[in-house]
């Protein structure tokens, strides 16, 4: 009964005692009801005492209630990632507040890299270094690194080694060891999303790090190193019927993924090389592709056009009346004028096909090159292409679930040097001046362990190699690639300049670690470890076989704001 109902009765009864006290003549059935009322009352006095103590309880509750919401407001202006998910937590049902501090990475490059981690939906809470302008959404990501790198070999190289320039035993470099510090890895990373409508999203992507050159880049003073474009391209997706297109400067479709055939869930090396290893097969430039995907996701198919560069090696042989071969010339414009672009008539096409049973991810793609140059008389010419290309696969298998992932990838062919991280040759000339295709393999293999949500453990095993040479000789002169008769006589001999090695094979084995030490809404402090070995061996000569190695160690501290 409310409040002021009984009040009202306890005043009624008190009321209607009084007046029958009054009466003359009280009988005895007047007394009994006169006591009956005196119960009903004290009874009305008793329950109005209780809801008095329960009215102060609910008041006290009210106090505390406004107290517990002033102290999360306080909470929320100096801590708002915790609210945050605390709320995701309560709200939403995800995981725990501890696991939604980092976001999840299909790949663990993602975890090294602070790759930013777009919003899965529109209701869903802002993550640190999120943003919304209109109903744009900016996830910003990247690192800061400072790195320390010693090679055995002087190769003059920063954060990037140079698998095919490890000097011969020849040169004095080859006797010299090399160490720098660097800081030229830090990467910047912004990711823009938006929805167009219920079905169509539209994102662009960007990495820029310090690992480009101009003109007065030194590192004597002020290490004036300039901005370099890693990454920067469009996708325009649909998610209920699962295709998209992409179009800009993207890691290869050639590339090994972690899952399906998605942007940003490449496969990549977890080295602090920032070269990688030899036997990856990648390259990132610009292309335009289309995936679409099948069976609710487990099979993807893709088309993709990309950049094409040629790299030619060996020893070109001009044909008798010829005034030049052409194969490359140097960058002019707002090209690299220090170095050689070659001559191309169409771009690459790589063709990829992907399943994902629940036992693994493997890749079956097969790749198209068109080489070209030209052969110059005096007055007219003719120019040549030559079709090469290849093809391939990749599989990666949870050997323990969550624990350990075992991983291979091959591509083998003519023409496919420049897909692998050393960039060996992929044509040379043969004696009318035609591009000859070199046969290659390259082969990746490697396991990732995760023994702690905090700590990555990796050891990796590539190879890249030019399966045989492209040759032959005029008169006493020999032309092309791994001719036998070029001169190794001195390849071995510190100061001798008879050597004219062309390489056949590069492999490295290579282990190394992260440890994610410090997380928190600061970000995320970590330390990297690596060691590898490589051997680089040529062709044989007049001198018998070249051999050379390197053992590099490099170190990394990275700070990523947004992880």
């Amino acid at each position: 009964m409310p409040v002021f109902t009984r009040k009202k009765s306890i005043l009624f009864l008190t009321s209607a005692l009084v007046w029958t006290q009054c009466l003359p003549g009280k009988s005895a059935h007047a007394e009994t009801s006169i006591e009956t009322m005196e119960k009903q009352i004290r009874l009305l006095q008793v329950q109005l005492k209780e809801l008095k103590v329960q009215q102060a309880r609910r008041d006290r509750e009210v106090q505390e209630a406004r107290a517990a919401a002033q102290q999360a407001r306080v909470e929320a202006e100096s801590n708002p990632y915790a609210v945050r998910r605390a709320y995701a937590n309560g709200a939403q049902g995800l995981a725990t507040p501890s696991a939604l501090a980092t976001p999840v990475y299909s790949t663990p490059y993602g975890q090294i890299t602070g790759m930013p981690v777009g919003r899965k939906s529109a209701a869903a809470p802002f993550h640190k270094g999120q943003f919304a302008i209109g109903g744009v959404t900016i996830t910003l990501g990247g690192f800061v690194e400072m790195a320390g790198i010693f090679r055995t070999r002087n190769e003059t190289a920063d954060i990037s080694s140079n698998f095919g320039a490890i000097p011969w035993k020849n040169s004095p470099n080859a006797h010299m060891n090399e160490y720098h510090q660097s800081e030229r890895q830090s990467r910047f990373a912004a990711l823009v999303q938006g929805d167009l409508n219920s079905r169509l999203n539209v994102s662009g992507y960007t990495e820029l790090d310090f690992q480009g050159a101009g003109s007065s880049s030194n590192s004597r003073q002020s290490n004036s190193y300039v901005l370099r474009s890693r990454l920067m391209y469009a996708e325009l997706q649909d998610k209920p019927d699962d295709w998209y297109v992409a179009g800009g400067q993207m890691w290869s479709m050639a590339t090994m993924f972690k899952h399906g055939m998605g942007l940003r869930d490449e496969n990549i090396p977890l080295v602090i090389d920032a070269q990688y290893i030899p036997g990856f097969t990648w390259t990132r430039n610009t292309g335009i592709r289309a995936v679409k995907g099948f069976n609710h996701g487990e099979y993807h198919i893709g088309l993709a056009l990309e950049n094409p560069q040629s790299v030619w090696g060996g020893t070109t042989y001009i044909p008798p009346g010829a005034t030049s071969v052409t194969i490359n010339n140097p960058g002019g414009q707002v090209d690299n004028p220090s170095t050689t672009y070659s001559d191309d008539v169409a771009p690459d096409i790589i063709v990829k096909g992907t399943a994902d049973p629940s036992f693994g991810h493997f890749e079956a793609l097969g790749m198209m090159r068109f080489l070209h140059d030209r052969v110059s008389y005096l007055g007219h010419g003719n120019s040549h292409v030559v079709v090469a290309g290849g093809g391939g696969g990749a599989m990666l298998v949870p050997l323990i679930k969550h624990k350990l992932d075992f991983q291979a990838s091959g591509l083998v062919g003519n023409g496919i040097g420049r897909y692998g991280t050393t960039n060996l040759a992929d044509a040379t000339t043969n004696r009318f001046g035609t591009p000859v295709a070199l046969p290659e393999a390259q082969v990746l293999a490697g396991l990732i362990g995760h023994p702690a949500k905090s700590v990555d453990l990796y050891a990796y095993g590539g190879m890249e190699d030019i399966l045989s040479g492209r040759y032959f000789n005029v008169g006493s002169k020999a032309y092309g690639y791994g001719n036998p008769n070029f001169v190794t006589t001195g390849c071995d001999t510190e100061g001798s300049t008879a050597c004219s090695a062309n390489i056949q094979r590069v492999i490295q084995g290579t282990v190394g670690m992260w440890w994610r030490y410090l997380q928190g809404d600061y970000g995320t402090l970590s330390f990297g470890a690596q060691y590898s070995y490589t051997n680089v061996a040529g062709f044989r000569g007049t001198g018998g076989v070249p051999h050379t190695d390197d053992n590099m160690v490099f170190l990394s501290m990275r700070y990523l704001p947004f992880q």
